[in-house]
């Protein structure tokens, strides 16, 4: 929960009229599924994570940062909110969001943050797998506070068919290749485009990825 508290801290001390060189981009970013010792700087004998160990070694860990829930749902409601799954009503797998919680993407979008979501979402209450979001699902990302999206319901794997935001029901995004690599590739592009439109902008990214959930699927 620290990072929570620290997040909302940030916000509560955001003014608009600040200079905006002095607010940091932030991107977060989420595996699927993924234990805490399920990483090489926590020793597991077998799995390599050398991207994750370097972060480990060269930045902040917070060992004492806890989930909402066991399971997928309640833990992403805890990390948008920063509150136990008992106040967000995401009780497990295919309990949604409750429409009046407060988001760390709205706090910023208030100050003029450009807030972004990208990858699976499974904060609406549906479950089994991934499909699309579509544009008059009640709790689709924007609801919360994500500006753009390109989401999907629930985990999602090989050459994904997303949603997103703009686009009418029926007409979905089809990309081809590994889920976690199209959502990284899409969320560059789509910083690189407000950071070329605008070069003060400020932007809050989420990717959430759809791996290492199984099914598990190689590339080649």
């Amino acid at each position: 929960m620290s990072l929570m508290a620290a997040c909302f801290v940030f916000c509560s001390d955001c003014d608009a009229r600040q200079d905006s060189e002095n607010r940091p981009h932030i991107v977060l970013v989420m595996a699927d599924d993924q234990g805490w010792g399920q990483t090489g700087y926590y020793g597991h004998p077998f799995l390599k994570t050398p991207h994750l160990d370097d972060m480990a070694a060269h930045g902040l860990r917070l060992d004492r940062f806890y989930a909402g829930g066991p399971v997928c749902s309640p833990t992403r409601a805890t990390v948008l909110t920063g509150r136990t799954h008992e106040r967000t009503g995401v009780m497990s797998h295919g309990y949604p969001l409750r429409l009046q919680e407060k988001t760390i993407p709205q706090a910023l979008a208030e100050v003029g943050y450009v807030t972004s979501h990208f990858g699976k979402w499974h904060l609406n209450g549906i479950r089994g797998a991934g499909i699309p979001i579509l544009p008059n699902d009640e709790r689709r990302p924007d609801v919360f506070g994500f500006g753009h999206w390109l989401s999907v319901t629930n985990f999602f794997d090989m050459n994904p068919l997303m949603g997103q935001r703009g686009k009418p029901a029926g007409d979905f995004e089809k990309k081809t290749g590994d889920s976690s690599e199209v959502v990284v590739m899409e969320a560059l592009r789509f910083l690189k485009e407000q950071l070329n439109k605008k070069s003060d902008v400020r932007t809050f990214t989420v990717i959430w990825f759809g791996t290492p959930h199984s099914p598990w699927a190689s590339l080649e």
